[in-house]
């Protein structure tokens, strides 16, 4: 009878010490696959392409020549130049930040990976060969 038991508290606990481990291991395995969705604080990287044409940068599908370009403080922007200008070549440059992509030929393009200040404010940028008509306002808005 003694082994009976010993054998019967064995075997339930092996089984309890296997259900336990299983119970474990599928609440690890719904954190890990949930964690993502809960602990990503970070704004996705912003996406802007300015296209140079007619002697000027537009926003990519607007028509408003050397637009002001309003971003959050903070903000983490990937700037696109896209040249359409035949014949000639253009860059963007904003002195301030210390920015200035280089020169492209016609149909050539460059990405570039900037944060905003911290502090709004109000910036330019420029065509360096051009400035005189390609240029326009970068404003740096409060982050709500």
């Amino acid at each position: 009878m003694q082994r009976d038991l010993q054998h019967g508290l064995l075997g339930h606990g092996a089984r309890g010490a296997v259900a336990a481990v299983l119970v474990v291991a599928i609440g690890l395995l719904c954190v890990m696959l949930l964690l993502p969705l809960t602990a990503s604080t970070s704004a996705a990287v912003r996406e802007i392409t300015l296209i140079t044409r007619d002697m000027a940068f537009y926003l990519e599908g607007e028509s408003e020549p050397n637009p002001t370009i309003q971003l959050r403080a903070g903000e983490e922007v990937r700037f696109t130049v896209l040249n359409r200008d035949p014949g000639l070549t253009h860059n963007l440059a904003v002195e301030a930040w210390g920015l200035e992509t280089r020169y492209l030929k016609t149909e050539a393009s460059t990405t570039v990976l900037v944060r905003a200040p911290a502090r709004p404010g109000r910036q330019v940028y420029v065509c360096v060969p051009h400035e005189k008509m390609m240029r326009g306002i970068i404003e740096v808005v409060e982050d709500d």
